[in-house]
Order: structure tokens, then sequence, then C-alpha cells
């Protein structure tokens, strides 16, 4: 989401004046001076087969759209395993996707595309383990929302050198609106027009995808994205399939020619990636299948949680993803030691007022569930689905699954917390774990929280978080054995251009164990 829709906020002179400065400037990005200028990317798929990805700009391609691709057990290419050859078509904004098969299961692979004007650089793929399989280790990067005028990429720069499996990507890879920008802004390039249409959203993946350092992270490791709102419309719901059909489609369509994913079925991106005996992890989409909103929201401050949003049924994840999820927690439980659900926004509670006390509802016995005021104040978070997020920590619960972590991309901020099925209940066990990282590049942290508290760590949160930094960009890094469980926060501000994330806190789990140790650095 976009720190509560910042246009609707008079925000003061400064902040405009940056976006009217912006405007006159003029852009950064210049024409592609290379037939593979918007770089290479890879997605993992299964044990078999890796998924490649890049872009021909047909102003360089002299005509010729025909490209060799190549799969190496080298980054020399003394081994070629797998090769073919694809045609780049204005149909799909001449990107090149392929599903590159044959492969051994549970390797990294190099790969890269050739065209008679040049080879592209080349980049690392990765094979799933094969089901079952005795693994003792995964390690991924995640995080979410990269604004591109909002701030430089130096993130993904310094992932480009860990030694990762794989980086997951939470959502936000582009912004359809510059509303952003009033949070902030550190460099020129993007339009300050609104995406609404195919050619729109291409345009912004372009854009996006010029930058150097996002490249040489997706060269370096093999991505799995989904998307949140941003790819679409701020705080869209599924309601824009009936409100908006045509823009969706766009919009859903530039994603996945953009994106190292093979499409499932339809416009499903949710699904699981086994890790053998160590992970089981699972990409939520939170977005397309939700409920709508309730209107009337505040620009900022706080809300009312009311029965609307507490309602039984209501839904973030729709029926058939929920029993999905649900089905696989238990499954994965006797074969992977660590659950790990990548989620767009936050399963957390931001609640800052408890009014579901034994008090009040002896006094008031129609309070809706977990009453309270609430810092998001459309509930476009799972605050909004609270029963829906009780029935799934719940069966955490009762189906005795332990060792489940979500993270989480979404709130330009660092949180941690342990989960419950029900936080009004002082008795309910902890059953989960969430760890949301800090945007690569989108400003504005947790905006809500900052203007009423100063800084969002000092709220009144109840229940309480073991850690916040609302105030810095950056990226999570998980590592994982059977035995233990490690997330690392890097932060960083993206208003500088040389500014690398630093580590800055050290959570740890010890298996079968959810109490968080957690080391501020």
């Amino acid at each position: 989401m976009l720190r509560r829709d910042v246009l609707r906020l008079g925000v003061g002179g400064g902040a405009l004046g940056a976006v009217a400065a912006l405007s006159s400037c003029a852009p950064e990005t210049v024409a592609p001076t290379r037939v593979f200028a918007s770089g290479v990317a890879s997605g993992l798929h299964s044990p078999a087969e890796v998924v490649l990805w890049t872009r021909v700009a047909p102003e360089k391609a002299a005509g010729n759209f025909s490209v060799t691709w190549e799969v190496a057990t080298d980054d020399t290419f003394s081994t070629v395993v797998a090769t073919g050859t694809e045609t780049a078509t204005a149909a799909t904004d001449y990107t090149v996707k392929v599903l590159a098969g044959g492969l051994v299961a549970d390797r990294s692979y190099w790969y890269r595309f050739r065209h008679p004007g040049e080879d592209s650089t080349v980049g690392r793929a990765r094979t799933l383990p094969l089901p079952g399989a005795a693994t003792t280790s995964l390690k991924l990067a995640f995080s979410s929302c990269q604004a591109y005028n909002s701030g430089y990429y130096a993130a993904w720069r310094d992932v480009a050198t860990q030694d990762v499996d794989a980086v997951l990507f939470l959502g936000d890879f582009i912004y359809e609106s510059t509303s952003i920008y009033l949070l902030g802004v550190a460099r020129s390039g993007d339009s300050l027009t609104e995406a609404t249409t195919l050619p729109d959203y291409r345009t912004k993946y372009r854009l996006y995808r010029s930058d150097p350092d996002l490249q040489a992270a997706q060269a370096a490791h093999p991505f799995v994205p989904i998307w949140d709102d941003h790819e679409i419309r701020n705080d869209y719901d599924s309601t824009i399939f009936s409100t908006d059909p045509t823009r969706a489609a766009a919009a859903y369509q530039a994603w996945f020619e953009y994106q190292p994913v093979w499409p499932i079925s339809g416009n499903r991106i949710y699904r699981d990636l086994p890790w053998g005996s160590v992970g089981h992890v699972f990409m939520l989409d939170t977005r397309q299948y939700r409920d709508a909103h309730r209107g009337g929201a505040l620009p900022f401050g706080t809300r009312e949680i009311s029965s609307y949003e507490t309602a039984s049924g209501r839904s973030i994840m729709g029926v058939d993803q929920r029993q999905w999820l649900l089905d696989g927690l238990t499954a994965a439980q006797g074969a992977s030691a660590w659950k790990i659900i990548g989620n767009q926004v936050m399963i957390a509670p931001l609640r800052v007022l408890d009014e579901d006390t034994p008090a009040a509802r002896l006094a008031d016995p129609s309070l809706p569930t977990h009453a309270g005021l609430y810092t998001n104040t459309n509930f476009d978070s799972w605050d909004g689905y609270t029963w829906e997020r009780d029935l799934v920590l719940s069966h955490l619960a009762t189906q005795g699954i332990d060792n489940t972590v979500f993270v989480t991309g979404d709130y330009h901020s660092f949180w941690q917390a342990g989960l419950t099925p029900d936080y009004d209940n002082p008795t309910a066990p902890l059953v989960a774990n969430e760890f949301a990282a800090g945007a690569i590049s989108s400003g504005g942290g947790a905006f809500a929280e900052n203007n009423l508290y100063g800084n969002g760590a000092n709220g009144p949160y109840t229940p309480g978080f073991n850690y916040i930094d609302t105030l810095r960009n950056g990226y999570g890094l998980l590592e994982a054995t059977a035995g233990q469980l490690t997330v690392s926060y890097h932060a960083n501000s993206a208003l500088s251009r040389s500014a690398l994330p630093v580590e800055s806190a050290r959570f740890t789990l010890q298996s079968g164990d959810p109490q968080v140790q957690v080391q501020v650095l």
C-alpha cells in the first residue's frame, strides 16, 4: 500500500516542491544502447526446470529478434547442458521467457542469451531439491517496494554480493502512480503520469529494469516474485475486476511479461517451493482475491475496527487459496523443518488502543472481535481480515504445526513480532513469527505511525513488537538449517546512492521453540 494515500494529506510545500522539481528534471534514463539493455533474470520453478527471462531492445536489434539461450554447468559455458532459440515479438513487448528443462535437482546453473549483435550478461539460475530430499540449509533474501524516483537501489547492489539460494520479492516491483514521491524523491526518471494502460505499465517495467543494481541482483540470484497493489493500483481488491477490468488485465499482462514466472493457471501466482527436509516456502497472493475494504478511511491517524473487518468468512486470500495453504502447511509439517510464508501485507496487528478487555466486553457484548484503534485506517493489512487471520493461526495450533514464519513486505519499515491465534487471550500459544523487512527504496516508512508518535517505534502497540525500525530502507536475510532459523535485517538510507545496507538486527529461532532471540546491532 502507499502509506495511506498521501495525495489526500495536504502535504507541505517541501514535498510538493520536490515533485515539482522532479517534473522539470531531465530523465536519467536514456534510449537503450544494448540489445539486452533490460538485463536478465531467472526464476525458481522445479527440480528439473528453471525460468529464464530477458528483453530484446528493438531499437538495437537491427530487425533481428531471434535469440539463442544457453544453460551451462559453469559460468564459462564450457559445458552447455540446454539450449534453444526464441523470437521476441511485439505481442509481449519483446520480452523472452524460457522454461529450460532436463536439469539436475538442487544445483546452480549459469545462463545467457545470444544475439548476433551481442551476448547478454551471464546470470545464475537454480533448480529446487527433489521432494523429500535430505537438505542441509536454505538461505533467502527478501524485500519489496522499490519506487524508482524515491531512492537508489543500493540494497540490490548489496543483495547481489550475498551468498543466497534465491530472493523472495514480496510486491510493488513498480509504482503505477506518482503520489509515492510525495514521501521523498532522490532521483528522476519516472513519469509523473499514472499508469493505466498496457503501454503505460510496460514503460514502467522497462524503466525499473534499467537500473544496474537491480540487474546485478537479478543476474546473481534466481527470484521468486509476487505482486502487491502498486503493480495495478493502490490498495486494490477483487472489485477491480468488475470496476476496471481492462486496466487490471493490462497490469497483469505486463507483470507476467516482465517477471521470471511461468504461468500456473490464468492469473494465479500463489505457489509453493519445497526445499527438502529443511524448509517449505509458500508464496501468497493477498491481493486479487481479497474482499473489499470499508470506505471512509482517514488519510492517517487511527480508526476503530468494526464488525465489517471482523465478519466471519471475510477473506484476504479467497477460499481456494486458503484451503491450499492450510493443506500445504499440514503436509509440510511432517516433511520439512521450517514453513516459510511469503506474504505481501503485515499479519501482526497494528492496534494502538485495546478496547477488547473483559470489562469492556461485559459492558458491551456486541463489541467486534479484537476491538480497538488501529493505525492502518483502511485496514489494508490482515487487520482488515481478522477472522481469516485467526483461522490460519489457529490451524497451526490445532494441527501442531511448528516452526512457521511469515516474511512480509509492504510497510516500508522493519518489524518483528510473535503471532498467536487470539491476541486478546493472554493464554493463547505463540504459534508463528513475522519478519517484515524494509523497502528497497520506497519512502515514508510507517507513515501513520511516524506522524502519530514522532517515530513509529514509540507507538503503544497491543500486543507489542520485539523490534521496530520505521526510518530506514533495506532487506531481510533468512538462513535456515534443520535445527535453527536466523533472520537478519540489513538497513540503509535509499536517499544515498552509495550507502550500502548494514546489519541492524538479528533474530534467532531454535526448532520447536517459537520464542525468538533478538539481538539489536
